[in-house]
């Protein structure tokens, strides 16, 4: 992408420059003539200038005149809410990419929209706990997945730009209705969430003498199973907000789980606890081999 003519190069807006606008940042910026960071935090976009991340920052609306992309990297409630504006304000030579890790709420609210099929509904399975232009990595999305809904309602042309960003990311497209992504990130992603939020509560649930004993003691186990809970409720409660339905009967599922396995504990059903223990090792052990 280095050898590509300045007049093939794309003039990229950025909306949203925390870790993963900022990360796409890195990774594309062979391929922009230019990238423009738009956001409500001025903190944020400071950073990425200084790290030379974004070339520029402006206003929404002053971004868009002359941008070829437009990758949304905002929270989903600010997704949804910003889209159709988005798309309204942008012509026929503007693709618009969003990021959110809800899609079917995303897909509604442009769904009868006329300039529907510049826009690719897309989720990049990538992420860290951390926050901010200062965690970005251009690396990040090296090897991942990347989920794009209602593929058939973008253009061939929309997919053509959205096929080259991820492959410039290094990103592997998987295709997947907005409902069946939906219910499959309740479990493998949004549950999760939930889990390490419970378990560092947990911890800090008693007195402060109680916690500091706590965390005296607390080595690995305790980080990985909470290393999700550093991520911000800002960033999490419109997902579990737009997720709400599937994200409860996974934690139904969780819950009917736990109550088995603390019954088989009280009860000292070793077997079956064993049973359960093996399946949940050969499952670890078959993720990560796919995984790596």
């Amino acid at each position: 992408m280095d050898n590509l003519k300045p007049e093939d190069k794309l003039k990229i807006t950025i909306i949203g420059t925390g870790l993963m606008g900022c990360s796409m940042a890195g990774g594309l910026r062979a391929a922009a003539a230019e990238i423009t960071g738009v956001d409500t935090n001025s903190a944020h976009l400071q950073q990425a200038l200084s790290r030379g991340l974004i070339d520029r920052c402006t206003s929404l609306e002053n971004s868009l005149a002359d941008a070829s992309l437009v990758l949304i990297t905002v929270p989903v409630d600010a997704a949804i809410a910003l889209l159709p504006g988005i798309l309204d304000r942008t012509g026929d030579h503007t693709v618009v990419i969003d990021a959110g890790s809800v899609k079917e709420a995303v897909c509604r609210c442009v769904e009868n929209h006329p300039g529907r099929e510049r826009f690719v509904a897309a989720h990049p399975m990538a992420g860290l706990a951390v926050s901010g232009p200062d965690a970005s990595d251009a690396r990040l999305f090296k090897n991942r997945n990347v989920i794009v809904c209602e593929h058939e309602r973008s253009s061939p042309r929309a997919m053509d730009t959205a096929s080259e960003i991820f492959g410039l990311l290094g990103m592997h497209m998987i295709f997947m209705s907005p409902a069946d992504h939906d219910a499959r990130v309740a479990l493998i992603s949004h549950l999760p969430q939930v889990v390490a939020y419970c378990m560092s509560a947990l911890a800090a649930a008693g007195e402060s003498e109680d916690m500091k004993a706590l965390t005296a003691i607390a080595s690995t186990g305790f980080e990985s199973s909470t290393r999700l809970a550093s991520s911000s409720a800002g960033m999490w409660i419109p997902i579990f907000r737009h997720n709400r339905e599937k994200l409860t009967s996974g934690l139904d599922e969780m819950i009917a789980l736990l109550t088995d396995t603390r019954d088989m504990i009280s009860e000292g059903r070793w077997k079956p606890l064993t049973g359960l223990i093996e399946k949940a090792n050969r499952a670890r052990e078959d993720f990560m081999a796919e995984y790596k």
